[in-house]
């Protein structure tokens, strides 16, 4: 894929207002002159996550994820810094070349799946619209969906001959090794009957394509026709590079806009399900695509709104499958609700037979999980139990959401409550409870545990004894190149002493190289004085490099309030950088921890000869001049030159 261009990179950042792309994957209010939110990066339930209009940089207090809108879109799609800009160029009406078929091949691995399966989806809504597609149109017309619905939902049909995406695909110069890692396409075992070469995975069916958030196809579902016991009903793409079933919402692209409106998401279970509640006033329902909620699917949802409202079969598996689901939920600081449908009926037969009020008063009287739990017992396999059995099964499933809930005065509120409507000894229901939250401590320590490992504390908390010399480094290193972000004209007096080659932190010398480029390159407008973080920004196109950065904004930036409180606030720097003194600081104990390390190899070396009975004059001599040298290494020495 080509190289895009600095001038459509500079006109795509430009046209991507940092609040506007923000706002479409996270719920902002705004609060002075920034906008707060809940950060999509981890769970929390106060908003810690800010987003700068003036600067158009993002920063989140709690996690210290930052950056600006290119960045923002890397870390929530989990793509590279090309595929972000591709994707805000498209949002923001650019034109931005896309690679051609025979390029595929050339393509990184996600652009290239990214490109097979919307090829794919192309291919399927043209078979459902030509006279090999009428047997899937007249079934979906039966079911009550008209061609207007089947186009805005990209509905297709894999046609049932068995090589007719592959030889649409290979006409098309494309990669075909590429649509078997998309899942598209299986190839022949060899020694199949049919010969060598590739087949088409799905075959005779309805297929549903499941986007992303950025509107890319990245799996589908593939609902079969015919009555062939052989073949499963539904047959989804396998998980891919781009694709993992537990971190995405059937519908959720169309109607995300619809649950930040409405404050609350209707998960359903089925394709069919979601279009018929989309199709009869309810955009702002999901689907689980017939799988269990993930912890991943609920912070998805926790971007948009913190309501949910389960509505699933009324069946014994459905019912099960729905309790496992909204553990997880509560488990991540959702409020849930759970409405049943009657017997035999899901929310597309029920809304074919009934109309959208029917499911409004359904959907309204949904009680929450809990009383849920109550009102029809632990699950529906208890029913055929003794009522002992059944009410124990009750207390258990109970205590088990209970001890999901974070907020511990919530859950103290909750345990008191529930205690009363079971009729059970508030102590013992208790001991249930912090059972249950010990045995989810152990998993919450071992993430804890992870997260420590990312969040290192500074050199002033790190004990000198056992870490490398790079390590000791680190923490001047970084003020060097925050003194940089900070201010134009520290880049060309911090290397008129140094390499980048003297970072010795790895992640440094990264950050420093960028610096030096751009004051190789006459890029760092000195004049100006303080550097203005948007323009600096782009230049920094890793998302760890981007949040180092921005944190450094935020860091030393102070809200100035006026007469107007809140409403006045200004980001200005907190204090006047004397960058020179600043820099000469750091570089002075650069030079000190360097003569260290010099000091500490000579003393071992030393003990070596010592012991070998060898001289030592020369030695001693050398480390008596390393320490009077330790002496005279004070910040002015780099001021004076």
């Amino acid at each position: 894929m080509s190289t895009i261009s600095q001038h459509l990179i500079d006109e795509v950042r430009l046209a991507s207002d940092v609040v506007a792309v923000v706002s479409d994957y996270v719920t902002l209010k705004k609060s002075g002159r920034n906008f707060f939110g809940l950060c999509p990066f981890h769970p929390e339930k106060s908003p810690s996550f800010s987003v700068n209009p003036d600067k158009q940089i993002f920063h989140c207090f709690g996690c210290s994820a930052g950056g600006n809108a290119f960045t923002f879109v890397q870390r929530q799609q989990g793509i590279s810094f090309p595929e972000a800009v591709r994707l805000l160029a498209k949002r923001a009406g650019i034109a931005i070349p896309e690679p051609e078929a025979e390029d595929a091949t050339a393509a990184k691995e996600k652009d290239a799946l990214y490109f097979v399966n919307n090829l794919a989806a192309e291919f399927f809504q043209q078979m459902l619209f030509s006279e090999a597609g009428r047997p899937a149109r007249e079934y979906m017309h039966k079911r009550g969906f008209n061609d207007e619905a089947l186009r805005a939902f990209g509905i297709g049909y894999a046609p049932q001959k068995w090589e007719e995406l592959t030889q649409y695909a290979a006409k098309k110069s494309v990669n075909l090794d590429v649509m078997v890692l998309a899942g598209l396409i299986n190839k022949r075992d060899s020694d199949s009957s049919r010969g060598s070469g590739h087949y088409d995975r799905f075959r005779h069916r309805v297929m549903f394509p499941i986007y992303n958030l950025a509107g890319s196809v990245v799996a589908f579902g593939g609902r079969r026709l015919g009555d062939d016991a052989d073949s499963p009903k539904y047959l989804n793409s396998p998980e891919t590079p781009i694709y993992h079933k537990g971190t995405v919402l059937y519908g959720l692209y169309q109607g995300r806009d619809a649950v930040k409106a409405a404050d609350r998401v209707i998960v359903v279970e089925g394709y069919l399900d979601l279009m018929r509640m989309h199709l009869c006033g309810f955009q702002n329902a999901v689907a689980t695509s017939g799988t269990a909620l993930t912890e991943q699917q609920a912070r998805l949802i926790l971007r948009y709104t913190k309501n949910v409202t389960l509505l699933f079969d009324s069946d014994t598996a459905g019912q099960s499958a729905t309790l496992r689901g909204a553990d997880i939920l509560v488990e991540n600081g959702l409020a849930v609700a759970v409405a049943t449908l009657s017997a035999g009926d899901d929310p597309d037969s029920f809304l074919t037979k009934n109309p959208p009020a029917a499911m409004q008063q359904i959907l309204q009287n949904a009680p929450p999980l809990l009383e849920f739990k109550i009102l029809n017992g632990a699950s529906a396999k208890t029913k055929e139990k003794d009522q002992g059995a059944q009410q124990v099964a009750t207390e258990h499933s109970i205590a088990e959401t209970l001890a999901r809930v974070q907020d511990g005065l919530e859950r103290q509120a909750l345990v008191h409550k529930m205690a009363e409507r079971l009729r059970m000894d508030e102590g013992v229901l208790w001991e249930q409870v912090k059972l249950r939250r010990v045995q989810y401590s152990r998993v919450g320590a071992r993430r804890g545990a992870d997260r420590k490992a990312e969040n290192k504390p500074s050199w002033r908390e790190l004990p000198t004894v056992g870490r490398s010399y790079t390590e000791r480094c680190r923490a001047a290193e970084e003020e060097l190149i925050r003194v940089m972000v900070l201010h134009a004209g520290a880049a060309r007096f911090i290397f008129s002493f140094m390499r980048v080659e003297d970072f010795h932190d790895p992640e440094m010398r990264a950050l420093a190289g960028v610096f030096h480029r751009l004051w190789d390159d006459g890029l760092l407008r000195e004049t100006t004085g303080y550097v203005d973080a948007e323009d600096l920004l782009q230049y920094f196109t890793e998302p760890r490099q981007a949040e180092f950065v921005s944190r450094t904004f935020y860091a030393y930036t102070v809200p100035m309030g006026g007469e107007n409180g809140a409403e006045d606030e200004e980001q200005t720097p907190a204090l006047e950088i004397d960058y020179r003194r600043w820099s000469a600081d750091c570089m002075a104990r650069l030079l000190r921890l360097k003569k260290e390390e010099d000091v500490q190899n000579l003393r071992e070396q030393l003990k070596t000869r010592e012991k070998s009975g060898g001289e030592v004059a020369e030695l001693m001599q050398q480390f008596i001049e390393y320490q009077e040298q330790l002496k005279r290494i004070r910040p002015e020495s780099f001021l004076e030159a």
